[in-house]
């Protein structure tokens, strides 16, 4: 959608990071047991999902005329409006309203910081898409499964097998490639 759409120039070092990326990925799916054909569809729709969303980010930070904060706070205002009537639907809203231990200062104090950190972190996003571009905005998407993987294993104890950590090691391979290509892609465009 990068190219197609903003006209970038997508590197051969790039499409051969990408490459790595998903073959680690398929690899550590296919050593997976609970992979379904049902959660394939709805990976594949999150993907497509979140593409269209980005290619969106990109566009709006370049045309609308709005602050980055505006953006970002219309862009919460607009989530709310359309999960809450879902919510409402699926008794989501009626189970908080009737839990009595969702409705003390500590939670609400709790909820306010998610809140927060979310506005930011969604901030973060708008300007990351609006200083990389799409594509680096993915890759470091898919990057920071790996340290999330890791760090599961570190606190929760999980076990990783051999083989999950050599299709880990692959993925980060893909990511060191593409930081790679990227710093080339930046030298070159500086004239460097």
């Amino acid at each position: 959608g990068d190219c197609i759409i903003y006209g970038a120039s997508i590197e051969l070092l790039v499409i051969a990071a990408f490459g790595i990326m998903l073959m680690g990925a398929v690899m550590a799916a296919k050593n997976d047991v609970d992979v379904t054909q049902t959660g394939l569809f709805w990976m594949l729709a999150n993907c497509l999902c979140t593409s269209g969303y980005v290619l969106y980010l990109k566009y709006a930070t370049k045309s609308v005329k709005l602050s980055k904060f505006g953006m970002v706070f219309y862009n919460n205002v607009l989530c709310t409006l359309f999960l809450f009537p879902f919510s409402v639907m699926n008794g989501e809203f009626a189970t908080f309203m009737r839990t009595s231990a969702l409705h003390t200062s500590d939670y609400a104090v709790k909820n306010v910081f998610a809140g927060f950190v979310g506005f930011f972190l969604n901030f973060a996003s708008l300007n990351c898409v609006a200083q990389t571009g799409p594509t680096t905005y993915a890759m470091i998407g898919s990057l920071n499964k790996i340290p999330i993987a890791i760090m599961g294993y570190l606190i929760f104890d999980n076990a990783i097998s051999e083989e999950t950590w050599t299709f880990i090691s692959i993925s980060l391979m893909g990511g060191i490639l593409y930081t790679i290509a990227k710093l080339r892609a930046g030298k070159r465009k500086s004239g460097k």
